[in-house]
């Protein structure tokens, strides 16, 4: 009993060091996080909810995580065994024939000979050091970082669909842009053509319209295969063929009214589906340091057998046919030439290598939501210049179209003016994906919504 009590090894715990007093960038750190939002409650659009929950049912790599779990499910039930006895039933039958020239039978003895017997063998092994003990605690480990690595491919799956279904929308609105582009240079061009047939234009002002529609037209077709390229990805999420996804309405309310808060700094360690299958890592790491310990120490396991044995099947389970052994059984290692102390400084460095892996999950985590943070600021601020520079180009060019069709100037400004402005609307269209993708970022960043 006394030695039943001794455990081996550390006591696994979570890592423990300081973390910063305030995510860089928030400026309400002790506010509600934007990472304790569900995802339902961030991506309120109908058509990218009803692909995200597609996505959650059908992707392959959320299958694959949940029988990950199944895994350490199992292997955790296996583990959990190791506290019970053990027993093994068998039945066996056998007929000889023996040598008279081996020696083998008696003289004057009987040659032929049978043997039946039905018995149940019991081993049961004392945890004299702990080491069941931490097989346990290092299965329970195991089995809760397989939780959390699902739930880390969940979030990253969420984050994932969000962020094609908003670039897809940016194509669609790309393609909108030079569409309407070609339709207004095409009108353009057909006035540069009558005013040379009038004599007011030259041929160098047709070319120049022409190229100018161009640019336009050829804009079309490399956004239209990368809108098939982005069906396709999102088919590839949701787990099905590739083929068309269908749209919804703007995304504009997706990210109107939110405020992207970090929360407190520990909340984030918490939040952090990754960080927390990390720690759970390097706890199991740290059990198995004691499992290891316990192996190079002596064993103790209670062993049995007992049944019937007879050599006539007809009086098998007579009470003259019973038999039985039992007794403990104390093994363990006398020279095994550093063996167990080598498979200890294994685990120990194993450890190490699993505190070292939270460590760089924990910082990363911490500039990723810095990151997110900053990036919704920013490209907040980045939408709004790029609207004022639109308007201005959408200026510029009416003007420029005035001048040239007064007379006033070569067609060469209106050129350089619709260029501009055509520049500036698909810039404009690329901030304001970027300004979504920032969202995404800030959810999948503080966490994800999941605790």
């Amino acid at each position: 009993m006394l030695l039943g009590s001794c455990v081996l090894g550390p006591q696994p715990g979570a890592p423990d060091y300081p973390t910063p007093d305030a995510i860089r960038g928030d400026d309400s750190p002790q506010g509600a996080s934007f990472g304790d939002k569900a995802w339902r409650a961030v991506f309120t659009d109908s058509t990218l909810k009803s692909l995200i929950e597609r996505a959650l049912a059908n992707n392959p790599d959320l299958v694959a995580a949940t029988y990950r779990i199944e895994q350490a499910r199992a292997q955790a039930a296996a583990t959990g065994a190791d506290w019970f006895p053990n027993i093994v039933g068998g039945a066996g039958a056998s007929a000889n024939y023996g040598s008279r020239n081996a020696g083998q039978v008696a003289p004057g003895g009987d040659r032929s000979s049978e043997m039946y017997d039905l018995t149940a063998q019991l081993s049961w092994e004392i945890d004299l050091w702990g080491g069941i003990r931490r097989g346990n605690e290092a299965a329970r480990a195991r089995l809760l970082e397989a939780e959390f690595r699902r739930d880390a491919v969940r979030t990253s799956l969420i984050a994932s669909v969000a962020s094609a279904y908003i670039e897809l929308r940016n194509l669609d609105e790309r393609l909108a842009i030079s569409k309407r582009t070609a339709d207004g240079r095409e009108a353009a061009l057909e006035l540069v053509t009558a005013r040379r047939d009038g004599g007011v234009s030259s041929e160098l002002e047709v070319g120049q319209a022409e190229a100018l529609l161009g640019q336009a037209r050829i804009a079309i077709p490399i956004t239209e295969r990368a809108i098939a390229a982005k069906e396709n990805e999102i088919r590839s999420l949701l787990g099905d063929f590739p083929g068309g996804v269908g749209r919804g309405a703007g995304l504009d309310r997706l990210e109107s009214g939110l405020r992207i808060r970090g929360g407190l700094p520990s909340g984030l360690m918490e939040r952090r589906p990754d960080v927390a299958a990390a720690s759970q890592a390097y706890q199991a790491a740290v059990a198995e340091i004691g499992v290891n310990e316990a192996l190079g120490l002596p064993s103790l396991s209670l062993t049995g057998s007992g049944g019937v044995l007879s050599r006539e099947l007809d009086n098998l389970l007579d009470g003259n046919s019973g038999t039985y052994t039992v007794g403990p059984r104390l093994a363990g290692p006398i020279f095994d030439a550093g063996r167990g102390k080598a498979r200890v400084d294994a685990a120990r460095a194993r450890a190490g290598e699993a505190l070292a892996a939270h460590d760089r999950a924990a910082k990363q985590a911490f500039r990723e939501a810095a990151d997110s943070i900053n990036g919704h600021i920013k490209t907040g601020e980045i939408v709004a210049e790029q609207r004022r520079l639109v308007e201005a180009n959408r200026k510029v060019a009416a003007v420029a179209g005035d001048r040239f069709q007064g007379g006033q100037s070569s067609y060469l400004e209106v050129l350089d003016a619709e260029r501009s402005l055509f520049n500036a609307e698909l810039e404009l269209a690329d901030a304001r994906r970027n300004r979504l993708l920032a969202v995404v970022q800030a959810y999948r960043a503080l966490g994800g919504g999941w605790k």
